[in-house]
């Protein structure tokens, strides 16, 4: 083998060991989207220093499909869609509701998901979005969900 071939050779396979290890990679990354997916339950929540009432939480749910969400409380519904940056630590959600009390809104939040517990704490003022999942003023509304079993 002469040293063009050799160049040759190494690229292809240095090309081929990238690839491999790109595709490992993200086959290794957990999708938040599709983990997200299903029906979740809040079982806490508070804003700022105040618990919100346990009785208006049995009667929430949150169901994630794809990139679109509905929340139903009682008889009142919001539909819309969110956008995750799963990379950013703490993880990122953008909320764009599209019907309901805040349609045209945009909520920012960040996320923590592990399994079949979420928490999500959601910013009340549409340009800061919260650092962490501390309620630390009532501008803040951290959730703790469970998802719902079949």
């Amino acid at each position: 083998m002469n040293g063009r071939d050799f160049g040759w050779t190494l690229a292809v396979v240095v090309a081929a060991l990238t690839l491999t290890s790109v595709s490992v990679r993200a086959v290794d990354e957990p999708d938040d989207l599709k983990l997200l997916a299903g029906t979740w339950l809040p079982k806490e929540a508070i804003l700022g220093d105040n618990k919100i009432d346990q009785m208006v939480l049995d009667k929430a749910q949150v169901v994630y499909e794809g990139d679109k969400y509905t929340i139903k409380i009682g008889d009142k519904e919001e539909k819309g869609t969110f956008l995750l940056d799963p990379k950013k630590l703490p993880k990122t959600m953008d909320i764009f509701p599209t019907s309901g009390d805040n349609n045209g809104k945009t909520l920012l939040a960040v996320y923590e998901l592990a399994g079949d517990k979420l928490t999500i704490c959601y910013s009340l003022t549409p340009t800061v979005r919260p650092e962490n999942f501390e309620p630390d003023s009532n501008t803040l509304l951290v959730v703790k969900y469970e998802r719902m079993k079949p």
